[in-house]
């Protein structure tokens, strides 16, 4: 009797050693579970914190962008009448976001004002970056006016830009307008336009309505029609009739939606401003805008280089490039005369109604970040109403941004 006693002792003493055993095993597994799953969620959260810190750096950059715009429109303007006609604020605000980011201000590589011991300024962890820019700097595809006039200037602000890029073997061989920029022009006209009409431009030059089909034959065939009012994005250039990828990849960031006026020689890019030279010139546009057989740059081009040397240097002492549109052509013409021996010289006349230099509406970009997490806030304000007509906000990898941590001496010898 007590030897099977003590037998199933030493069988039950087994069985638990096993039991315990695998209580061990799942407590461990159970453990290693609660384990990565505290981290994960105390990491996300650490993510999360830092992301929202860096969406409000970015909105901090905004903020100041639309206060400096606003600040023009009522303060400067009651202090002094017409001062905001000579004085864009505007373009002054990435200086004052980088006051309020990093307490200092550099200009030329020169630390001009140091605020590093002043409450209120800076941010603790992270940073934040403003970009402005003005959309006037492109030229606008919105119609706006759908009177015979604003048809005309529609078409004038679209031409230079456009001509000899859809097709050159085209423009080349036409005499007058380029045939397929003004297809293509039109066929954006009918796109923004309000009616159902196709327009066309009649022997005297004049936009009238053709007849037969309307505007949208075209686009049966797609499954779609006209828009028939403002676009979006330029993207939306892509679904008009003539336009193709190539040529929207070559042209779509010298265009704007947004109801822009003349366009801003002080900030558009040498492609724009190429265009305007081109198709404005008394003499021969192949000789002075197209590249000789052994070198890739036209005289244009080389005239641009100067252009463009100047418009730094003023930029450089906060100098407008242009104070007026009259100065613009005159500078053309300068150049032209003192180093093409005439060969660049401009119509004024038929190049000032284009050219301009204010800013009616300006492009705001404030990036923000924290460690590795960004955000980005990208809007677009009306300078006359402070309002804004486009907003986008998208987060980023803010790796190649990141501050490497100072060292306590470092720290110290601060």
């Amino acid at each position: 009797m007590m030897g099977r006693l003590r037998q199933r002792w030493r069988q039950s003493k087994g069985v638990a050693l096993i039991v315990v055993l695998a209580g061990i095993t799942i407590l461990a597994a159970f453990s290693s579970e609660f384990t990565y799953r505290s981290r994960v969620g105390i990491q996300a959260a650490n993510n999360l914190e830092k992301q929202i810190q860096a969406y409000f750096h970015a909105r901090s950059g905004i903020e100041i962008a639309r206060l400096v715009v606003d600040f023009q429109k009522t303060t400067l303007n009651a202090m002094a009448a017409g001062m905001a006609d000579k004085i864009e604020l505007w373009r002054f605000a990435s200086m004052f976001a980088d006051i309020f980011a990093n307490r200092t201000l550099k200009l030329m590589g020169i630390d001009l004002i140091d605020l590093k011991g002043a409450e209120g300024l800076g941010v603790d962890e992270g940073s934040f970056k403003l970009d402005v820019e003005s959309e006037d700097a492109r030229a606008s595809v919105s119609l706006g006016d759908s009177s015979a006039k604003g048809r005309s200037a529609f078409f004038a602000r679209l031409y230079p830009l456009l001509a000899g890029r859809v097709d050159p073997d085209s423009f080349r061989t036409s005499t007058g307008l380029d045939p397929k920029a003004k297809e293509l022009i039109l066929n954006i006209m009918d796109w923004v336009d309000p009616d159902d009409q196709r327009s066309d431009i009649d022997s005297n030059g004049n936009l009238v309505a053709a007849g037969g089909a309307g505007e949208n034959v075209d686009y049966s065939r797609y499954g779609y029609r006209a828009r028939n009012s403002r676009m979006d994005s330029v993207e939306e250039l892509r679904l008009v009739e003539g336009m193709t990828d190539e040529l929207f990849c070559e042209i779509h960031d010298q265009f704007t939606v947004y109801q822009t006026d003349k366009i801003n020689v002080n900030d558009a890019d040498l492609r724009t401003l190429r265009a305007l030279w081109c198709t404005n010139l008394i003499g021969d546009p192949v000789l002075a805008c197209v590249p000789p057989a052994n070198s890739p740059y036209a005289l244009v081009d080389l005239g641009l280089q100067v252009l463009d040397t100047c418009r730094r240097i003023k930029r450089l002492v906060f100098m407008p490039p242009f104070a007026n549109a009259t100065e613009f052509p005159k500078m053309l013409n300068l150049i032209s005369s003192i180093e093409f021996s005439g060969l660049l010289n401009v119509n004024a006349t038929g190049l000032e109604p284009l050219a301009g230099v204010k800013s009616k509406v300006v492009r705001v970009t404030s990036r923000g970040w924290v460690g590795t997490s960004g955000w980005q806030i990208t809007g677009v304000i009306d300078r006359g109403s402070v309002n804004w007509l486009h907003w986008h906000e998208t987060g980023f990898d803010a790796t190649s941004l990141m501050v490497p941590k100072k060292t306590p001496e470092q720290q110290a010898s601060e």
